[in-house]
């Protein structure tokens, strides 16, 4: 499954709040989690992508004003945080009649992308990148002809150093795109035996230019089955990586060549949370509690403590048709559960992120009811 859209599957998903206990002894959760007030309100607005800089410099991006049920006619949204509140700033024109933004990654103060995809009406999805150059927004031309598909996700090392992954929307097949600093080219996607054309690439992580991590599927030929396979880059060229559990992964961090986190669901249903830890030789599936009967992860992020990790998603809880948000929180030994805000009765989280240093989570998503909602963003310390 896709993790556009299992986002917009995720909305179906829900949680009961006040079951949850707060982790304790954990960096930044002694302070808990408050609701940020984040523009727009009522113009049908979702948050899907959050980056940090710093604790007075960040960017929430997502989509507004589209149909309530498909979509269609959605502008591209991009909120700011300048240390104060959360501010929406002006977006350029984009090409065909709708423009959604799944994705953003920054560098630095003067370096962000943000990716997603426009398309006219529900047809012709072409992949789209806005960069930010310390000033404005821009649409980058040449990613489209790179990255012929909707994008999910980026990496921003540099500004002269940028990865993107997405996929297809007729025939499944996984793209990879590279910026230079002068433009987007396509890259080859290395492949596992036994993988055909049928594949995916739904999420990417860099700790540096020579350590880029991407994860997708492939419909295995001998077995007829879908599974998982990831991709590393050394700095020289990308490889076929250390095969992730099964399961669909959704969000993934690369801390370091023998540190990686990758974030989901158990199952194409995500009855469960799924959480994996990559330790530089394999990865292995670490438990993660799963509270209601439907959880699944959509962000994941590493704090400056150590050993300090953050997921986030939604989950539903039993005899409830309405999802909430779902926050939890690795403290070395474990996952724990930790409590968070729900304003409405249908709340989810698609992302979330921090930096080395930083003193505040921020996490993203959306609140209210389908075909009505607006950006939710949740901060911790």
């Amino acid at each position: 499954m896709l993790r556009t859209s299992h986002r917009r599957a995720a909305f179906m998903v829900a949680a009961a709040g006040s079951a949850l206990a707060l982790a304790a002894g954990t960096a930044f959760a002694a302070t808990g989690w408050t609701v940020v007030t984040a523009p727009p309100t009522g113009q049908n607005a979702t948050l899907t992508g959050v980056a940090t800089v710093s604790d007075s410099d960040a960017w929430a991006v997502g989509f507004r004003n589209g149909n309530a049920f498909t979509n269609v006619g959605a502008k591209v949204l991009i909120d700011n945080w300048n240390g104060t509140a959360w501010s929406q700033v002006a977006t350029p024109a984009t090409p065909q009649n709708t423009a959604l933004l799944d994705a953003v990654s920054a560098s630095s103060a003067m370096d962000a992308w943000a990716v997603g995809r426009t398309q006219n009406n529900k047809s012709s999805l072409q992949g789209l990148a806005l960069q930010w150059n310390g000033t404005s927004w821009s649409v980058s031309p040449s990613f489209t002809g790179a990255l012929s598909a909707f994008a999910l996700g980026v990496a921003d090392i540099s500004p002269a150093d940028a990865y993107a992954v997405g996929n297809n929307s007729s025939i499944p097949r996984g793209h990879l795109a590279h910026w230079n600093g002068t433009t987007w080219s396509s890259v080859t996607v290395p492949l596992p035996p036994n993988a055909p054309t049928n594949t995916t690439l739904n999420a990417i992580s860099a700790d540096g230019p020579n350590d880029v991590w991407a994860v997708g599927t492939y419909l295995n030929s001998v077995t007829e089955q879908f599974d998982n396979f990831s991709i590393h880059f050394n700095g020289t060229a990308w490889a076929v990586g250390p095969t992730p559990a099964a399961g669909n992964i959704y969000a993934l961090k690369a801390n370091s060549p023998t540190d990686v986190w990758a974030v989901g669901g158990s199952s194409s249903s995500s009855n469960s949370t799924l959480t994996e830890h990559f330790n530089g030789t394999a990865w292995s599936v670490v438990p993660s509690p799963s509270p209601g009967t439907t959880a699944v992860l959509d962000g994941v992020t590493t704090s400056n403590a150590a050993n300090n990790v953050w997921a986030v998603g939604s989950f539903t809880p039993a005899g409830s048709t309405s999802p909430q948000t779902l926050t939890m929180n690795w403290n070395g030994t474990a996952w724990s559960v930790v409590t968070s805000p729900n304003p409405a009765s249908f709340d989810t989280l698609s992302a979330v992120a921090t930096n080395p240093g930083a003193a505040i989570v921020w996490a993203a998503g959306s609140t209210g009811q389908s075909g009505s909602f607006n950006p939710l963003i949740l901060q911790n310390g």
